[in-house]
């Protein structure tokens, strides 16, 4: 119950960071991965505590991307998917899931590995276009998020499933405040 309660707090606090375009985000971030890999661990949740030691890796990375000189447009502007990296971002979500749930099928006692999969795959993705602030990033989160929820109060895992309710109202916040953030980058481009 410590670890949920610690993780759910962090994570929180970490993607409240997150919305506001804040670079805290990414060390709160570390911290919210390793006391939640801890707890996926406890609960049996495996491909969640896989995804953890990614959103590890992704997080120095992407606090890497948001850290950069604002000489480059990727580094400073919040963009949008466009439709090749959509081409390539939903296959790739899909290969993602079948691979991992076979393996948690194959290698696991996982009585969640369906679910487990999905939320999983989708996170793979949605992490990555945080990194690189694509704003589809928070559609995807919103989805995840409310799939997530469903899983946690099966797992018993309360506090992190209203965790995941209160993140799909986070990731509307989040998609609104980004709107609002790339409309007023093209206006300045515009006047530029």
């Amino acid at each position: 119950m410590l670890f949920d309660v610690i993780g759910a707090i962090v994570s929180l606090l970490s993607t409240f960071y997150f919305i506001r375009l804040d670079k805290k985000a990414w060390p709160v971030s570390l911290i919210a991965t390793c006391v939640n890999g801890y707890l996926y661990w406890q609960k049996g949740i495996y491909a969640d505590m896989a995804l953890e030691a990614f959103y590890f890796l992704s997080t120095c990375y992407g606090w890497y991307l948001w850290s950069r000189p604002k000489k480059r447009k990727q580094s400073a502007s919040i963009s949008t998917l466009s439709f090749k990296q959509g081409l390539i971002l939903f296959p790739l979500v899909g290969l993602s899931y079948l691979v991992i749930v076979k393996l948690l099928l194959s290698l696991t006692h996982s009585n969640v590995a369906v679910i487990d999969a999905l939320t999983t795959s989708l996170s793979l993705a949605a992490q990555l276009l945080m990194c690189h602030k694509i704003i589809s990033t928070w559609i995807l989160w919103f989805f995840t998020d409310a799939l997530y929820a469903y899983l946690y109060f099966c797992k018993l895992i309360p506090i992190h499933g209203f965790l995941m309710l209160l993140y799909c109202g986070m990731a509307v916040a989040g998609y609104l405040r980004w709107s609002q953030q790339q409309a007023s980058q093209l206006k300045l481009l515009s006047v530029a």
